[in-house]
């Protein structure tokens, strides 16, 4: 699993003595990442130099409200230079905390308000510490942060309406050891926050998960968070969970990705071929207009892959439902090599299936569809609109005046062809399924429809 431990505190004392055997211990099993966060300067100095000794953890400096009545001018200063590291990542850990009250109330302010001002002034993100006081701190957040402040509300345990807050302001939640524990509301926070606004930590060395209570957390436990999520999270597996909350963590912080231009991914039981980038369309809907990730995976390609190449990152396909094509890209851009692959996948026992926008002849230049016979068992044409005119505003394909006629023509001599045919069309506002579903009836084909914003 590509574990992610977006929030330890490795410089503490409890872990003196077998400090550098916690990360071995951590990154033998599974973990790709770990962000060490500062409570104050002298722990912030410590992150920093911990971050710069080992590749893969990284840092945030500031001062926690506990200790918010310490925060000075000069310490200020003294975190601004150490944020100039490369290996520092974050503001943190920064925040208010009514319950312990540690530090009086108005210094907390004055800390986060600060803090506030030097991670805008930074370009870094946030890591929030909020306990008993999630009224206060949001609305300092939203008002300090000037709708340019990004992170993270970390241990989350806020309620409903602190989640819908900070997705409005651009914030993730973060989770650890205690959605785990018995009679806990975090499952039920999770839930509603969606995967996609998820991050986990192990907060270590405190809070340990159910299975390690009483005992010293450590970064390898944040496994039993992801575990616990894909209960959650049906019917998504822990591998899945982690490399979501992976690239989440690495989209926040602006880590590079743990894999860029995959070829091959697993969702589900299926595995998909991204063999290009390609495509005819720009649909107002779709995620590659900001963003190449799809449930964790960046399917950004620096090139486009060969047949020996795809073939490799494929590998033994005999465990999966499927092979599909697919990706961030239109298949048929490439139909030569798309034909090869899947010959000599179908020779190994592959079902194939061909995900496509249906510009596969006017892409080509010719009718492709006896091409596919023998070639894909089950085809996926995104219809995404009944009209012409329609088809143009959703999808803005390249080639306004022949695009939504070729799809038309390609889905009907593909029904006539090929064993399986599905029309599909993403549940956009306004547009008219039931004329979607006509077209599907008339063609004799099954219409699915895909829920907009949801990838994968």
């Amino acid at each position: 699993m590509k574990l992610f431990d977006s929030h330890a505190h490795l410089d503490f004392a409890q872990f003196d003595g077998f400090r550098e055997d916690v990360i071995k211990e951590a990154f033998d099993n599974g973990l790709v990442g770990i962000i060490n966060i500062g409570v104050d300067l002298e722990s912030s100095q410590k992150s920093v130099a911990l971050a710069e000794k080992h590749d893969k953890i990284w840092a945030a400096v500031g001062f926690h409200p506990h200790d918010a009545a310490k925060l000075d001018e000069e310490s200020l200063r003294l975190m601004e230079e150490l944020a100039k590291s490369p290996k520092v990542v974050a503001i943190g850990e920064i925040g208010l905390d009514f319950y312990r009250n540690s530090s009086p109330k108005d210094a907390q302010y004055a800390a986060l308000e600060r803090q506030i001002e030097l991670a805008l002034e930074l370009n870094l993100p946030a890591v929030v510490h909020i306990r008993n006081a999630y009224d206060e701190a949001i609305s300092l957040l939203r008002s300090k942060g000037k709708g340019k402040l990004s992170g993270v509300l970390h241990c989350f345990a806020g309620e409903e309406k602190h989640i819908d807050a900070a997705r409005e302001l651009g914030f993730l939640l973060s989770f650890n050891g205690t959605i785990t524990y018995k009679n806990s509301r975090a499952a039920g926070l999770a839930q509603y926050a969606g995967l996609e606004n998820i991050i986990i930590e192990t907060d270590c060395p405190y809070l340990p998960p159910q299975e390690h209570r009483g005992q010293l957390n450590k970064p390898v436990y944040v496994h039993y968070v992801a575990e616990k999520l894909s209960e959650i999270f049906v019917p998504m597996n822990p591998e899945e969970i982690a490399r979501i909350t992976d690239a989440n963590t690495r989209a926040l912080f602006r880590l590079p990705p743990a894999d860029a231009g995959i070829v091959a991914y697993v969702i589900k039981n299926n595995l998909y071929l991204n063999i290009t980038n390609r495509c005819g369309n720009s649909c107002f809907f779709c995620a590659r207009n900001y963003d190449y990730a799809v449930k964790g995976y960046d399917l950004k390609l620096n090139y486009e892959p060969s047949v020996e190449e795809t073939l490799a990152a494929a590998g033994d396909v005999s465990k999966y439902d499927e092979v599909v094509f697919c990706g961030y890209g239109e298949p048929t851009f490439r139909m030569e090599v798309l034909a090869e692959i899947s010959r000599k996948l179908k020779k190994e026992g592959a079902r194939i299936r061909l995900n496509t926008n249906g510009q596969g002849s006017m892409i080509n230049g010719r009718d492709i569809t006896q091409e596919l016979v023998g070639v894909v068992d089950s085809i996926s044409i995104s219809l995404n609109a009944p009209t012409k005119e329609q088809y143009n505003k959703i999808c803005r394909p390249e080639n306004k005046e022949n695009a939504f006629d070729s799809v038309m023509e390609f889905a009907a001599s593909c029904g006539k062809k090929l064993p399986e045919v599905i029309l599909s069309v993403v549940d956009v506002p306004k547009l008219d399924i039931e004329e979607c579903r006509e077209i599907a009836d008339r063609l004799g084909m099954r219409l699915r429809i895909r829920e907009l914003n949801k990838a994968g």
